[in-house]
């Protein structure tokens, strides 16, 4: 299991078990508080890990397919 320590591993295991899941699923499963899961989100966005798309106020967080 990844500990809490690496938030953004913690983050990106999670999305890729779920393969897209939004983000109150990520903050249940992680125990992260907001601001630490919307950092490592940002994070791993800007690596190119995964991407985020908004429906409304709801927020899908998914792996980015290799193109």
């Amino acid at each position: 299991m990844v500990s809490k320590r690496n938030p953004e591993k913690l983050v990106l295991s999670i999305v890729a078990r779920y393969k897209q899941c939004n983000f109150n699923t990520l903050k249940k499963e992680t125990g992260l508080s907001y601001y630490t899961l919307t950092r490592s989100i940002e994070r791993l966005i800007s690596k190119g890990l995964i991407t985020e798309k908004r429906v409304g106020r709801l927020r899908i967080i998914k792996i980015t397919e290799n193109q």
